[in-house]
């Protein structure tokens, strides 16, 4: 999408909050996430709401929402319009994209982030150590 438009059914589209000025879009700055229950997000910040920094320009069609939770991609992080923010496939031993950058919070609190000790801990041990 980023590169190629020409498609006429993106599975990546430009985000879908407000555009600034300049008309690129671009989600920047914090927003809130809400986690879904039992997910290994949940699991790791044992919260059902966290506020996260951005700085991105796509995100998921949310047409592709359901083909995609079929084929096992679970989105259990949505945004504050229901926006698909993180995903996890749940049979696989670490697999969670965020449309966040977990970086920049480490960044910000000279702390690593959550799913960054979650991963190094998954990695060393075979385990979710967040896992109930």
């Amino acid at each position: 999408m980023e590169h190629g438009t020409s498609t006429c059914d993106p599975v990546i589209v430009p985000v879908s909050c407000p555009v600034p000025a300049d008309g690129a879009p671009k989600l920047s700055g914090a927003g809130a996430i809400r986690l879904k229950p039992g997910s290994r997000a949940y699991c790791i910040f044992k919260q059902e709401r966290i506020t996260e920094e951005y700085f991105c320009n796509y995100e998921v069609n949310p047409d592709y929402e359901a083909k995609l939770e079929a084929a096992g991609l679970h989105i259990t992080g949505r945004g504050p319009g229901g926006e698909a923010r993180i995903v996890e496939l749940a049979h696989d031993r670490f697999f969670v994209a965020t449309l966040f950058q977990p970086q920049l919070t480490s960044a910000a609190t000279g702390r690593p982030h959550p799913f960054i000790l979650e991963y190094l801990a998954t990695c060393g041990s075979g385990r979710m150590t967040g896992s109930s």
